[in-house]
């Protein structure tokens, strides 16, 4: 299975910089890749709760190289009074999907202007024989560390 993406959103205001992520999705503690994964990303900001993107895992279990919005670099360096930002990244939810395995939301991840982000999803199999419960039994990590934008 050949990996896709698909942008669906925009960048939001003052959002002029570009970074990039590349999701890899495995299972096995990192040893076997996870093909055919839907990975979905988000905005961290509840003022922009629909998706940004959608892509697939090819078969080595990576994403294609996400190009995102993100503050400039530049405006890190200025104060937020004159016009600076107070973190110089996007904050973005990724959820990670598979047929078999229980989902996993990450929280909060960073994306820098012209920095590429690796971001690895370990999948946890379902029990055999067993029906999938609702999405609320999916894992959920927040990568802000207690900082950060909210769902």
């Amino acid at each position: 299975m050949d990996n896709s993406i698909s942008i669906i959103g925009e960048a939001p205001a003052g959002y002029s910089g570009v970074g990039y992520l590349i999701v890899r999705v495995f299972t096995a503690r990192g040893a076997i890749p996870v093909a055919g994964a839907l990975v979905t990303v988000s905005y961290s900001d509840s003022k922009m709760p629909s998706p940004y993107a959608v892509l697939t895992t090819d078969r080595s279990g990576r994403t294609p190289k996400l190009a995102m919005p993100t503050p400039p670099a530049s405006l890190s360096l200025e104060p937020a009074e004159a016009g600076g930002v107070a973190e110089p990244y996007g904050l973005y939810n990724v959820k990670v999907a598979r047929e078999g395995f229980y989902g996993l939301t990450d929280l909060n991840v960073r994306i820098f202007d012209g920095i590429t982000a690796i971001q690895d999803a370990d999948l946890v199999p379902l029990a055999e024989g067993l029906p999938r419960r609702s999405s609320g039994s999916d894992m959920i990590v927040d990568e802000s560390g207690g900082k950060g934008g909210g769902l």
